[in-house]
């Protein structure tokens, strides 16, 4: 396998190169760009003991990028004649939900929790690249529409290849969406995602809405009945078979 990686595929750019022994890591490594994506391969699983597994590797694509391009089908084949058997290790599950991302907000619970302000508001929870990962974004500034007339937020989760479908969906994470009218002021938004936010976690909010005047008061309320972005019905079966599916494109399953 190793001395047919500059022929597997006809890519616009292939880039290869062998790693530093180091546990978990990969021994050589490969990426091959096809259009604007790239699919990235790996042989020889470093044990806990260094010793290096040849007979271990992966690979790692985005379907949704790549799966038209028929070069990328040619190196499936290509992998074929070298893989006995594949199962799929993670995968990433992308929803999309025409909101804004101001009108979000993404529950906090015991996974690590961060937020960052750049082309937009993006909230995470958990590690990257491991299991029940979570990125809400907003995905119509990351393409650079026009978010005054496109609304569109992005909820991402990393999923473990093991999970059933009744897994994947206990995972998913508790994002509310809300409609703000066109003249909700933001103070009657900050205020009612942060008493929100209060009451999640059982803390009194009642004396503080009855501090605000009688107009603001049903508008602060809605922020604590705004209901969970569920995928849905039969989605999340339908999502795993489709990941798995991939597994024996590759080569087979197990």
């Amino acid at each position: 396998m190793s001395r047919k990686g500059a022929q597997l595929t006809d890519c616009d750019e292939m880039s290869a190169w062998t790693s530093k022994i180091r546990p978990g890591g990969w021994y050589e490594l490969w990426s091959f760009a096809l259009g604007g994506s790239s699919v990235a391969l790996g042989i020889g699983f470093m044990e806990p003991s260094c010793k290096v597994n040849m007979h271990k590797g992966f690979i790692e694509f985005n379907p949704n990028k790549v799966a038209g391009d028929k070069r990328f089908h040619g190196l499936l084949k290509t992998l074929g004649t070298c893989v006995s058997k594949a199962r799929l290790k993670r995968f990433d599950l992308a929803y999309d939900i025409p909101v804004s991302r101001y009108d979000c907000r993404l529950s906090k619970d015991r996974r690590m929790y961060k937020s960052v302000i750049s082309n937009g508001i993006t909230e995470y929870l958990g590690v990257k690249n491991t299991p029940a990962y979570v990125k809400v974004y907003d995905k119509a500034a990351e393409l650079h529409l026009d978010t005054d007339k496109v609304q569109l937020t992005r909820i991402e989760m990393t999923c473990d290849g093991e999970w059933t479908a009744e897994q994947l969906e206990e995972h998913w994470p508790q994002v509310h969406a809300w409609h703000s009218e066109s003249g909700t002021k933001d103070y009657i938004r900050v205020i009612g995602i942060m008493l929100a936010e209060k009451a999640e976690r059982n803390e009194d909010v009642e004396t503080l809405i009855n501090m605000l005047g009688r107009t603001s008061r049903p508008k602060v309320r809605e922020y604590l009945r705004t209901p969970c972005v569920k995928l849905p019905d039969g989605a999340a079966a339908l999502l795993l078979a489709e990941a798995k599916s991939w597994c024996g494109a590759v080569g087979g399953s197990m």
